[in-house]
């Protein structure tokens, strides 16, 4: 009786040790969200719905893209340092069945935040992101901290430009 108290008493100090190691690490870190499929209507109303309390940097990318792929690590890097006051907000240009490849690849880059697949045709996905945009990826699209326009690229970035223009936006300095 004694030596089945004393293994039980083991067990439960165990348990509790695990409960507490596996909540040591932030949410972010164990949660990456599935991919949902984002319409090209549903691009201006998902920015809007950050204006006046973060910035927003809009990326569309696609796995195969090599300068997409090469820049992302900037790109969570920033938000990572500027998750207060910065929405990083991912588009992937892939095809639909690519979906397993596209889960996999955020998780790799533990990026725990909600990102999109884009649902649309092309002509309507371009207007959306930027009228401007010939279609080319990557783009990224900043938006100043009160929702308004603030610059665009379509070109792979380093973590210097990524830091800059987001601070930018953070601040509203046009």
């Amino acid at each position: 009786m004694e030596l089945a108290r004393y293994g039980m008493r083991n067990t439960f100090i165990l348990v509790l040790l695990m409960s507490f190691i596996s909540c040591a690490k932030p949410v972010e870190e164990i949660i990456t969200p599935e991919v949902v499929n984002i319409k090209a209507h549903e691009i201006p109303e998902l920015v809007a719905s950050f204006a006046g309390e973060k910035a927003v940097l809009l990326n569309v990318w696609a796995t195969w893209c090599i300068p997409c792929v090469e820049e992302f690590p900037y790109i969570i890097q920033v938000q990572n340092e500027h998750k207060d006051d910065l929405q990083v907000v991912f588009i992937s240009a892939d095809f639909p069945e690519e979906i397993d490849r596209i889960n996999q690849f955020l998780r790799d880059h533990d990026v725990y935040w909600q990102t999109y697949l884009k649902d649309d045709n092309d002509e309507a996905f371009i207007d959306a992101v930027q009228t401007e945009w010939t279609g080319a990826i990557p783009i990224s699209v900043f938006y100043n901290k009160d929702g308004s326009f603030l610059t665009y690229f379509e070109r792979g970035a380093d973590y210097d430009e990524f830091k800059e223009l987001a601070v930018k936006a953070i601040s509203n300095n046009n």
